[in-house]
């Protein structure tokens, strides 16, 4: 074998990685993150008898994780977002978009590293994907 692809091998294979990551249009440093298109959440009821059934309770849809503190970030201003557009652009191309977005919990700004945590939320169906095959 002389090393090289076949002519039907894909050259691009990343599937996680580099990140673009943006809300209300400016980018900002993602150390990591996680996203939920949070429709509902189903769990199994059972009983001293065995197996009845299941309930379905709604969730919130969710962008979260670490971003990077600088002198260009503004932490009290993404405190205060309340409708958000959050943008995430995959390694694979895909990109995953937030609308009317709110932050929620306490950033824990560390001073060791300088990242703080975000969650956004929203209602049902504000969180896409796009560029799915």
């Amino acid at each position: 074998m002389s090393g090289t692809l076949a002519p039907s091998t894909p050259t691009n294979r990343r599937l996680a990685g580099i990140t673009a990551f943006k809300v209300n249009g400016s980018a900002l440093a993602v150390i990591e993150f996680a996203w939920d298109p949070g429709t509902s959440e189903l769990s199994t009821l059972t009983s001293l008898s065995g197996v009845d059934g299941y309930d379905e309770k709604p969730v919130a849809p969710y962008i979260s994780g670490k971003l990077r503190d600088a002198q260009s970030v503004n932490v009290t201003a993404i405190l205060a977002q309340r409708n958000a557009t959050v943008t995430i652009t995959l390694a694979n191309g895909k990109v995953i978009q937030g609308h009317n977005l709110w932050y929620v919990g306490r950033p824990g700004v560390s001073g060791a590293d300088a990242s703080f945590d975000f969650r956004f939320e929203g209602m049902s169906g504000t969180i896409s994907e796009t560029g799915v095959a």
